[in-house]
């Protein structure tokens, strides 16, 4: 059985002091909260979780989340895992509504 899931969640207003989180997608998965090898798939799942989907342009935040007992993310014990200074998989990305939008390296 599965105790983690990988989220795809879009921020919005983010912009503003009043942002929030808008669950979009999970998938159980066998990564652990702090594997911090997980990031490099858990951001290929997202992209991919984008591109079959109508999402337009915005900012998604990605996370590797304890599930609760009815096998949803557990967003309360995330964030206690956070308060308690564990490493967290977590991340951000920016979608332009057909591939993700990277910032543009200095020279």
């Amino acid at each position: 059985m599965f105790s983690n899931t990988m989220t795809l969640y879009r921020v919005v207003n983010p912009d503003s002091l009043g942002s929030y989180t808008e669950l979009l997608h999970h998938q159980p998965t066998d990564h652990r909260v702090d594997d911090a090898a997980a990031l490099p798939r858990l951001r290929e799942w997202a992209l991919a979780v984008l591109d079959r989907t109508e999402e337009r342009f915005g900012m998604y935040q990605i996370a590797i989340m304890p599930l609760d007992q009815h096998h949803r993310p557990d967003e309360n014990a995330f964030h206690d895992l956070i308060a308690d200074d564990t490493e967290v998989i977590e991340d951000y990305l920016c979608w332009s509504g057909c591939s993700e939008l990277v910032p543009a390296s200095g020279g």
